[in-house]
């Protein structure tokens, strides 16, 4: 068996060499000199899988710090601001439950955050047909004219920092839809809770 990736082992201070044992071209992401084995190219694939995965983590992190300025102009919680984002973009009206799942929050935490929304007059709770105690979601104006505010000052940000990078669509759209596969797949697993 090949080494083991671990995504912790990304998370910390020390930034993968560009060159050399543990480098992308080492790992045989970069032009590989040799045809290499299903299990070799398994292995390469897990450890970019892994790097991109630390590296999305780290982006998180920095983006939250960068859109602090954003939250605090919305007088809102960063939890109560993606509660907003996500009811106002939802297809559907999504319950608690399932804006939790979603976020990946607790349905406590979405639950706190909703309450918050509801007394700004930002989102409203509607009679859900399926289910009598799992109200749904639904943004006011006041909430969708605020979330329009919100997204448009986030773009504002992201627009300014990809500015004169060399990006692919073609390529973002591959990683959008292979991250949102990976996430679905996370979801579809039963939950381990740690008792």
């Amino acid at each position: 068996m090949g080494p083991r990736h671990s995504f912790w082992s990304v998370l910390g201070p020390a930034e993968a060499p560009k060159f050399g044992p543990g480098s992308r071209s080492a790992r045989g992401g970069v032009n590989p000199t040799a045809e290499p084995s299903v299990e070799d190219e398994t292995q390469a694939k897990v450890a970019e899988l892994v790097t991109i995965l630390g590296e999305a983590h780290r982006i998180g992190v920095r983006l939250l710090q960068m859109f602090a300025s954003v939250r605090e102009d919305s007088g809102l919680s960063g939890i109560e601001v993606l509660t907003l984002i996500g009811v106002a973009h939802a297809a559907r009206p999504p319950t608690v439950p399932q804006m939790g799942r979603s976020l990946g929050h607790p349905r406590q935490v979405i639950q706190r955050a909703v309450r918050v929304l509801e007394e700004e007059g930002l989102v409203e709770l509607q009679p859900n047909p399926g289910h009598k105690r799992a109200a749904l979601l639904v943004a006011t104006e006041k909430g969708r004219a605020l979330g329009g505010t919100i997204d448009a000052q986030s773009a504002e940000i992201i627009a300014d920092l990809t500015e004169g990078l060399d990006l692919d669509l073609a390529d973002l759209a591959a990683m959008s839809d292979g991250l949102l596969t990976l996430r679905r797949r996370i979801d579809g697993r039963p939950a381990e809770r740690a008792d």
